[in-house]
């Protein structure tokens, strides 16, 4: 049982790795650059550099500047509006500064340098959206053949990335990406899983009788 535990875990690992390298693009987050050619700066219009992009949770924003000229505040929806800066926060100021976006919703950035926010019109706004359905359900039997997806409440599809399938019971099994098209492109895997050795009887194992170091002394 344990060799083929350990033989699941293996091939899977393999189909992850392949994936990851094969797949990352589609599948991890994107990253903006925020401003493109002209990164975070004075009098560029970021509602119209916004306008028409898709954000998504997961994505990043890359703000580039020249360090020591600009910085990049996260801040609410009255702040932004009306530019308004705490004594106590904390703005990035790398000049490289990435920022994940963890939750669906409005994100508010200004500058919190002098009148950058207020004159200059550095400051974003953009709309997350909330990340794609996870994966669907692990298929079974004939269905990886033709890669056909359970319905969203038969299974509940594995997604931590480092997925570990006990196998618990003789037969065939069989496992899919159910990602958009991954397995009708080839992210499947069927395995025959063979019944546990019987181990031998205690009985047998207590008919021989071994040699001491008395034994062999008395010849």
């Amino acid at each position: 049982m344990a060799t083929n535990k350990w033989s699941i875990i293996f091939l899977l690992a393999m189909i992850a790795s392949l994936a990851t390298s094969v797949l990352a693009t589609s599948i991890a987050g994107k990253s903006f650059i925020v401003g493109d050619d002209k990164g975070w700066t004075l009098n560029v219009d970021y509602q119209a550099w916004a306008n028409g992009k898709k954000f998504c949770v997961g994505d990043e924003l890359v703000f580039k500047y020249p360090v020591g000229k600009h910085n990049v505040l996260s801040v609410n929806e009255t702040s932004f509006q009306k530019c308004i800066i705490s004594p106590t926060s904390e703005p990035l100021s790398t000049g490289e500064d990435l920022i994940t976006l963890d939750t669906p919703g409005k994100k508010f950035f200004i500058c919190a340098i002098g009148k950058h926010c207020e004159l200059g019109g550095l400051k974003l706004c953009i709309d997350v959206l909330p990340q794609s359905k996870p994966p669907g359900p692990p298929a079974t039997g004939k269905e990886i053949m033709q890669c056909i997806i359970p319905p969203p409440d038969a299974n509940q599809a594995l997604i931590s990335g480092y997925d570990i399938v006990t196998v618990e019971t003789p037969g065939k099994e069989c496992f899919i990406c159910g990602i958009g098209k991954h397995c009708e492109l080839g992210m499947k895997l069927c395995v025959n899983v063979h019944p546990a050795p019987v181990p031998a009887s205690p009985l047998l194992q207590g008919t021989r009788k071994l040699a001491t170091t008395k034994n062999l002394g008395s010849k």
